[in-house]
């Protein structure tokens, strides 16, 4: 896995923005630091940037709260 950030497209970053203000659950695909894929229902709480990367913070389905960086999502339902 390539460890350098890559900017996501503004209207994907729109997405999610729209959906931190409306509370709205996300079922989104994504991998991890170690390159696992997981595929979970999140609910988005905020965008975080850290070191010039940007990451989703989310409350996933069994009450786990996780930062996903926003390059390593790779689909949005």
């Amino acid at each position: 896995m390539d460890a350098s950030y890559k900017p996501i497209a503004c209207s994907l970053h729109d997405e999610y923005e729209i959906a931190i203000m409306h509370g709205k659950h996300l079922t989104i695909r994504w991998v991890d630091s170690a390159g696992a894929s997981h595929t979970d229902k999140i609910l988005p709480k905020d965008i975080l940037v850290k070191d010039k990367e940007e990451f989703l913070v989310v409350d996933t389905q069994d009450a786990k709260a996780l930062r996903i960086r926003l390059d390593m999502i790779t689909i949005l339902v």
